[in-house]
């Protein structure tokens, strides 16, 4: 059972140090205003609040939206839509636990306009090969292309020497299967990316799989069919969004010294549903065999680790392998592992509120708590969240 400092896989929303006015109200319960304004992006993006550590491979990280954003021409979620697809991505995560189909939740028709996989925290890969021609004219604004040259920059690479074509990802922790989108993509059933598509038959490192090798046999619930003696996949998301098309290698690309040689992923033709990120594809980091820390078991013994930034102004990193980091700046926690492999998860001991531990045994925690990468808001089961709320509304701050 690996270990994985819990330091960068929990996922927490910090807030920095805001204007904050306190109120005192006829019950004499104090109650804390943040201002909104200090909550919004800059208008550019501050770098890197916590250094990224040195030796180890690492690429830059960012929020889907802000200034730091390559996807930084997608249009900006509400904050009811961000809430509404948190929701749908923790019942995504329980009907997988249960072991419902996917794409079969009852979901009301005002679901239907909120896709759960357009949200999530960004990397940069080059997929393809050497001989991969690169792009004629980039897709998106010329501020996009500063903040990934920026970015490329940052992790020590300059993307334009790199092979391939620069692909920008969502990352991951809840599902398996890696996918990009490649040409012939029309749109729709593709959707609109920032970045230039891939396109295997312009990398002379790709390589399809045929439809009796045991890399198309072992898909599983993945495999979609033979086209032309060539492996297909299918990918079906809690929220009913799909994507679909043949099942490749070829070259993955993180920096001048960190390639993954013949890294297994879809090569999606189509798809249903609404990936409006703008994103080229999903990096999928999950449990199962067919996820990038799986492939790169050997050289990055499943371990990975990310931070991710305070605020939309900021980049945090996502590193392959264990941290080259004091032993004191991080602990580590064993991992739970569910019926699903694909999920990483924790066992919750107990909750202190000032100090002082609540009144939840951690019978309360037994079925474990999932760790995902793409969920904002910690969800807690009941009688664990009603002693907290009582312990925050009978404390003085």
């Amino acid at each position: 059972m690996p270990l994985v400092p819990s330091l960068f896989l929990l996922l927490l929303l910090h807030l920095s140090c805001s204007p904050t006015v306190q109120l005192a109200a006829a019950d004499e319960h104090k109650y804390t205003l943040v201002a909104m304004s200090s909550l919004k992006p800059k208008a550019t993006c501050s770098g890197y609040r916590v250094s990224p550590p040195q030796n180890i491979t690492w690429v830059p990280l960012n929020h889907p939206h802000g200034p730091c954003s390559p996807l930084s021409d997608a249009a900006t979620p509400s904050l009811a839509e961000l809430l509404h697809h948190d929701q749908l991505r923790v019942d995504g995560i329980h009907m997988r636990l249960s072991n419902d189909t996917p794409g079969d939740s009852k979901k009301t028709q005002s679901d239907q306009n909120y896709q759960t996989e357009s949200y999530g925290n960004v990397v940069h890969a080059h997929v393809g090969g050497a001989g991969h021609p690169p792009p004629l004219k980039h897709q998106g604004s010329s501020q996009l292309r500063r903040n990934i040259d920026a970015s490329a920059a940052a992790a020590g690479s300059r993307s334009s020497s790199l092979p391939g074509v620069l692909q920008t990802f969502v990352l991951d922790t809840a599902s398996d299967v890696p996918w990009v989108q490649c040409l012939p993509c029309p749109i729709p059933p593709c959707h609109p990316q920032v970045d230039s598509f891939y396109d295997p038959s312009r990398s002379p490192s790709s390589a399809p799989f045929s439809c009796t090798s045991p890399t198309c046999t072992g898909l599983g619930t993945y495999a979609n069919g033979c086209v032309n003696n060539q492996c297909q996949y299918r990918v079906v998301y809690p929220d009913g969004t799909s994507t679909s098309g043949s099942y490749i290698a070829d070259l993955l690309t993180f920096d001048a010294s960190n390639a993954v040689p013949s890294f297994k992923f879809g090569c999606s033709h189509a798809e249903q549903g609404s990936f409006d990120s703008r994103a080229a594809g999903i990096l999928a980091l999950g449990g199962g065999p067919e996820s990038l820390l799986s492939q790169t078991a050997s050289r990055y013994g499943k371990v990975f680790a990310y931070c991710i930034p305070a605020s939309s102004s900021y980049s945090g990193f996502f590193i392959l392998g264990v941290p080259s980091l004091a032993s004191s700046r991080y602990v580590v926690t064993p991992m739970v592992r569910f019926s699903q492999a694909t999920f990483y998860g924790v066992r919750l001991r107990a909750i202190t509120v000032g100090g002082q531990p609540l009144g939840v045994g951690p019978t309360v925690f037994a079925a474990g708590s999932v760790l995902d990468s793409r969920t904002d808001i910690t969800r807690l089961p009941p009688t664990a969240y009603q002693a907290l709320r009582a312990a925050f509304r009978s404390t003085d701050h």
